[in-house]
């Protein structure tokens, strides 16, 4: 939707004391600038909504702003701030049995870990996720990408194009180093968003750049990321 017609839906709201209007407003309002690319603007919006919410919403409101301005800071590459808001919202999502929302944090908790090179850290999560996605039989009114969590599995998708983006440029660098990282990164998102069947050419690509640049950390890593994939297909 366009910006000028949201904001005037906020002033709107506002002027009416409508709350659930004004939260409406200020979270279509972020997740539009997300899209667009202009992640303080989102950033600004989301939390507006997040303090709006905690006074006067539910708990799966909560979760969700809590989960939206996470991911918001996550494509900032504020990881830290978004870890905090991610690890909040799953404490709302356990509790509320909101078993789509923590599919989608605890994915985004596995891929920051794995950002931050903590490979162990982010497989446990990838893990946890997978046991949610095999033991959960979702209800008749469960949408498998619901919407109110759509912006999380939309990151995840430009967090592939970014990667693959760079890795792109290490190959016009002629730079293995600048391949191997990009394309060990891309694997659980590769899994995580329809992409498993090409799994196997980049886990034998960067495993053999890791041997050729002694990259001890992720050669060790490939066998346990092995048996993870195996699962996870």
């Amino acid at each position: 939707m366009n910006i000028a017609i949201l904001e005037d839906q906020l002033k709107s709201a506002r002027e009416n004391k409508d709350i659930k209007g004004e939260l409406s407003a200020l979270r279509q309002l972020g997740l539009v600038c997300q899209k667009n690319r202009q992640l303080t603007q989102a950033a600004s919006f989301l939390s507006k909504a997040l303090t709006l919410v905690e006074k006067t919403g539910n708990e799966r409101d909560q979760a969700v702003a809590l989960a939206n301005l996470g991911c918001v800071y996550w494509e900032m590459a504020q990881l830290k701030k978004a870890m905090t808001h991610f690890h909040e919202a799953l404490k709302i999502q356990q509790l509320t049995e909101d078993v789509i929302g923590q599919t989608a944090v605890l994915t985004l908790l596995g891929v920051s870990h794995w950002r931050k090179c903590e490979w162990q850290a982010g497989l446990s999560y990838f893990q946890k996720t997978l046991e949610l996605q095999k033991t959960h039989q979702p209800k008749p009114d469960e949408q498998p990408n619901d919407e109110a969590y759509a912006s999380l599995f939309e990151a995840l998708e430009r967090g592939v194009q970014t990667l693959q983006n760079r890795v792109h440029l290490g190959r016009e660098q002629n730079d293995p180093l600048k391949i191997m990282q990009p394309l060990f990164s891309m694997i659980p998102l590769y899994l995580f968003t329809g992409r498993g069947s090409e799994v196997e050419s980049l886990l034998r690509e960067a495993g053999a750049l890791a041997e050729v640049l002694h990259k001890k950390d992720i050669m060790d890593m490939i066998p346990i990321l092995n048996g993870f994939i195996r699962d996870f297909l």
